[in-house]
């Protein structure tokens, strides 16, 4: 999301600009061509003149609404994990059950054995290997995009109060994880 904000904290500069200049109604059209919708949106709500307070208020529900879904999203997965090595554990004492219907037959045990125990194996690779690092990112994601939708909710009320291009740059920049910056600059 570094990528998405520095390109986004460009495009709020932009604005901050010509806002500055020409004042906030100026904007209407350059409004037309963001692309971001959480940033339309909220440049649509500051040229309509909304309190800041709202304003924040406003976009900063959006932001939580997201984050509350996400993590309904991430729960899922994150609980699947929990849940893969019982269901595991639950396939080996089936499997151990058959064992012991064939104890007459030793010739089977091994292999009735064996696939048993290949039930904990599949429940607990599962969980590590699919189900946990699946939750996880998604939270990761999450935590990314509402970083950056936080990012813009301060550039945004950074224009509705008229602050100089620099300091709207400067602000949102020193927002971004440290090191993103210079790593930008090197690509």
């Amino acid at each position: 999301m570094i990528d998405g904000s520095a390109a986004a904290i460009d495009s709020v500069v932009e604005l901050a600009e010509k806002a500055r200049r020409e004042g906030l109604l100026a904007l209407e059209d350059a409004v037309r061509a963001v692309e971001e919708p959480f940033l339309r949106r909220g440049l649509e709500l500051a040229i309509d003149g909304t309190d800041p307070e709202e304003l924040r208020d406003v976009l900063e529900g959006e932001i939580s609404a997201k984050r509350k879904a996400d993590k309904a999203g991430a729960k899922f997965f994150t609980d699947m994990g929990g849940y893969a090595p019982t269901i595991g554990i639950i396939g080996t004492v089936i499997g151990l059950v058959h064992v012991l219907e064939n104890l007459g037959e030793p010739e089977k045990l091994g292999h009735m054995i064996a696939a048993a125990f290949v039930a904990t194996l599949w429940g607990v690779l599962s969980a590590n290997l699919l189900w946990l690092p699946l939750g996880n990112k998604i939270k990761r994601i999450s935590d990314l995009q509402c970083q950056h939708l936080e990012l813009l909710v301060e550039g945004i009320l950074a224009i509705q109060s008229g602050a100089s291009p620099r300091v709207v740059a400067r602000r949102l920049r020193s927002l971004l994880p440290p090191g993103s910056l210079a790593e930008e600059e090197a690509a």
